[in-house]
């Protein structure tokens, strides 16, 4: 049960790269082993912003993986066409079927589960129940690593093995799914309303997820899970790793979408002054004013539009009732006033 399969060569090289960058953090795998002795199953997301270290994290995690009784499957949606749910579940399904292929029943065809997983990503899990619940097919024939032809429509399929797989673990074994920059998914070639990746709901004992994704609002997860969760906020800790001429370059280029608008560069501008640890968006519009009085029109929504589209890039610190506005780290900041400058 413990022999790996053949990882995608993709993500062999990217787990080379980014283990390669690791910076010890030992406190991060201390908090994860927690979790998994506290919960016999759930969530572990890691936040983090740009050029925190959270993929390097997850790689060294994945790669150099201690415990005997954990299996690790590792999938990282920032390669190119990765960050769609239907490559996802070909991937990680076919992983699991050749790496627990002896405790898996696999159905052949079409679960009746498929359509009412895709609304709502419901799993009728019952625990000792499963043998009687006739939404799981029993084994009726099929192919070692050929997927249902539905097996991408929701997660029907995937919670299916999970369960299969839950049910043949032995008490201290666990199967960890790590999916690294969960905030890079399309969501839009999905129906509205179901998980990021169709992520399962409910996960049976012994399964568990772990996520990097960069900062969100709760609004925003995409994700509806009833199972265990934590998360560990890396911007509570100074990890060191804020250096990253290539990385800095990256988050300039995804800040500036398809341009800046006039209102944008301006805010950009006010963001990157060296003595800015946090302002509000309504100074920022009186700075704005202050300087282009005569030629910009902007108002208290603009600004707070383009501080929204920017989230992922922001800290946001409330200080008496009011908002404050900084970049995610101050050599971001600095690196920033110089292209501006």
């Amino acid at each position: 049960m413990n022999t790996p399969p053949q990882l995608d060569f993709q993500f062999q090289k990217i787990i080379l790269e980014k283990s390669h960058n690791f910076t010890n953090c030992e406190f991060i795998f201390t908090a994860i082993n927690d979790f998994l002795h506290k919960y016999n199953r759930g969530y572990f997301t890691i936040i983090g912003s740009p050029g925190s270290g959270k993929s390097a994290i997850l790689a060294q995690f994945a790669s150099f993986n201690p415990h005997s009784n954990i299996n690790i499957i590792y999938y990282n949606a920032q390669i190119e066409n990765k960050n769609i749910a239907e490559e996802f579940l070909k991937y990680v399904c076919s992983q699991l079927i050749e790496k627990f292929h002896n405790s898996l029943i696999t159905p052949p065809q079409p679960s009746p589960l498929a359509g009412r997983e895709q609304d709502s990503n419901f799993l009728p899990y019952k625990e000792k129940q499963r043998g009687q619940d006739s939404n799981f097919p029993p084994y009726t024939g099929g192919q070692r690593g050929v997927l249902p032809d539905n097996a991408t429509e929701g997660s029907w399929f995937l919670s299916l093995l999970l369960q299969q797989i839950s049910d043949e673990l032995a008490p201290n074994q666990k199967l960890i799914i790590a999916i690294d920059a969960l905030d890079t998914i399309n969501p839009n070639n999905q129906p509205p309303g179901t998980n990021l990746l169709y992520l399962p709901r409910y996960l049976p004992p012994g399964i568990y997820f772990l996520l990097t994704r960069r900062p969100f609002k709760t609004e925003k997860s995409g994700l509806l899970i009833e199972a265990p969760s934590q998360i560990l906020d890396l911007s509570q800790h100074d990890l060191k790793n804020w250096d990253d001429e290539q990385a800095f370059t990256q988050h300039w280029q995804q800040m500036q979408g398809e341009g800046f608008s006039d209102i944008a560069m301006k805010i950009l501008q006010v963001l990157a002054t060296p003595e800015n640890e946090g302002i509000s968006a309504s100074t920022i519009l009186q700075r704005i004013h202050q300087t282009n009085p005569p030629t910009l029109d902007a108002d208290i929504f603009d600004v707070e539009e383009v501080l929204e589209n920017w989230f992922e890039f922001l800290q946001q610190h409330q200080v008496n009732k009011e908002i404050r506005y900084s970049l995610y780290h101050p050599n971001f900041r600095n690196w920033l006033a110089e292209k501006l400058s």
